[in-house]
């Protein structure tokens, strides 16, 4: 009996886990490309983002920047990604809007590779699978770049698009002076390019499995009475 048993179990485990859904896009404002960057400096800036309908654990983050350098490329070009819950202090307004405060991601400083497409663009993904971070609704995402205005020719910029094909956004844009956040705007949407998906609660993967094990092992226990 032990043998038909791990059988069962197995089996039970495979057929719950090959119906876990694939990570399913949350937020995409990558689609239509406005022509045009937004140039901080080393300043950071942010873009506050609602997501769309789905899950809520962080999959994947991708964003896209443009940079021209110089034909001597040094290795001090940097960038550093974060994600804050708009917590902060409220400035009224129709639309609820709370400065970013408190970060619940921090990608570090990471390499800005100069880009290999005669476009000057370039995306940059991060696998946040193992990260474990349960996304609000509404949240603001930031991009600082750093090490860049060494050479003479160096411009880096986060890509502009408008509007996002799912999830939603705003027309402004956070700016960080160095001492707090101000909401800037201009003539047209400052909307920055990214994409993010998501997957469900690993708790849908379990509940999934253990029915499965129950499931199974139930029916095989009738099979075996029937023969006694």
């Amino acid at each position: 009996m032990q043998p038909k048993t791990t059988l069962v179990v197995c089996g039970a485990i495979l057929a719950a886990t090959s119906t876990v859904p694939a990570a399913t896009m949350v937020y995409n404002n990558g689609v239509n490309y406005s022509g045009s960057f937004l140039n901080p400096g080393a300043n950071e800036v942010g873009d506050e983002i609602i997501l769309g309908a789905g899950p809520r654990i962080a999959s994947t983050f991708q964003f896209e920047y443009f940079a021209s350098y110089p034909l001597v490329h040094t290795p001090n070009e940097q960038f550093r990604i974060r994600f804050y819950n708009n917590d902060g202090t409220d400035l009224g307004g129709p639309f609820n809007t709370h400065l970013p405060n408190s970060v619940f991601y921090d990608s570090g400083l990471q390499t800005l590779a100069p880009p290999i497409d005669p476009s000057g663009r370039a995306t940059y993904l991060f696998d946040l699978t193992l990260a474990n971070i349960v996304l609000p609704d509404r949240f603001t995402w930031s991009v600082q770049f750093t090490g860049v205005g060494d050479q003479v020719g160096e411009t880096v910029g986060v890509s502009l698009y408008d509007p996002p094909t799912v999830g939603n956004n705003f027309d402004d844009f956070w700016f960080n002076t160095g001492s707090t956040w101000e909401l800037r705007a201009t003539n047209q949407p400052i909307n920055f390019g990214a994409q993010i998906t998501a997957v469900p609660e690993p708790s849908t993967y379990l509940l999934a499995i253990l029915g499965g094990i129950c499931g199974l092992a139930l029916l095989n226990r009738r099979r075996n009475s029937g023969r006694q």
